[in-house]
């Protein structure tokens, strides 16, 4: 991974996508870049590299301060090191993250939720599901309420096809990096198809296990109607830091997303999400 993009509006919470940024690029070696986007403000983009002098106003100078103030405050002695970057752009809010993830060629953007809603809201809702639906790279939410926590134990639930092979091997990559145990979960209303997937995941394994010989991964099959409920217990009884979903538009987790039972279950998760897209 070479850069993350974690966006802050000082809200309430906002310390703990931070929090999470420092924590990933210490294990990913990468760039941190911490945004604030000042909605609709008509101001150029500023970086920690620039010479205060060369901020154009009052107001593009005072947000800046406030940026470098945040990241000073969230920041422990032992990550004063690692390679922080702040930025402050001022224009769309949407249109503002797009080019800030482009500029710095993010791997992941990481940012909170400022109310308690369901996963479907989360990912289909408002900013969250046109992030999902546009951005190139992964994103990483942090739900309201949650405090930040070592990431060691990493969910991952999905229909596993081809589509996830790519989001499988990523995973991997940063679990191994993190030192965190990675549970593939496959997750399906079909019971027939659990034959099939384990047939899939015992090839995946096999391939992986192969060239990651001490990396802690496990694979299962979730079955039972109630998947959902499964889904959570499993969650619980691992200990995940972190649950990480692909972004279907049909299929399995379209009909979860759009259920009120997922609704209601989904409003207790207190980790992060990380969701990608097929």
């Amino acid at each position: 991974m070479d850069a993350i993009l974690c966006l802050t509006d000082y809200q309430q919470h906002s310390d703990q996508p931070f929090l999470y940024g420092l924590h990933l690029t210490r294990h990913l070696h990468n760039e941190l870049y911490v945004a604030h986007v000042k909605d609709d403000a008509d101001f150029a983009t500023l970086e920690d590299t620039t010479h205060l002098d060369e901020a154009t106003d009052e107001e593009q100078l005072e947000e800046f301060k406030k940026l470098r103030a945040f990241i000073q405050s969230n920041t422990t002695e032992e990550n004063q090191k690692l390679p922080v970057r702040g930025v402050i752009v001022g224009g769309n809010l949407w249109e503002s993250i797009l080019m800030l993830t482009e500029k710095y060629d993010a791997d992941l953007i990481i940012m909170g939720m400022r109310n308690r809603m369901s996963l479907a809201g989360r990912i289909f809702g408002s900013l969250a599901s046109r992030m999902i639906n546009a951005a190139v790279a992964p994103v990483l939410m942090t739900p309201p309420g949650n405090k930040f926590a070592p990431i060691k134990n990493i969910v991952y639930a999905a229909d596993f096809d081809v589509a996830n092979l790519a989001s499988i091997e990523k995973m991997v990559a940063w679990s191994q990096a993190l030192d965190a145990h990675l549970y593939l979960v496959h997750v399906n209303d079909d019971p027939a198809d659990n034959v099939w997937a384990r047939q899939q995941m015992d090839k995946i394994m096999h391939a992986l296990e192969e060239e990651n010989e001490d990396h802690q991964l496990s694979f299962t099959v979730l079955e039972g109607e109630d998947i959902m409920d499964h889904l959570e217990r499993f969650m619980q009884e691992v200990k995940a830091d972190l649950i990480a979903l692909t972004a279907y538009h049909k299929g399995f987790w379209d009909r979860i997303f759009r259920s009120g039972l997922a609704h209601e279950i989904i409003q207790e998760v207190n980790i992060p999400i990380l969701i990608f897209k097929p």
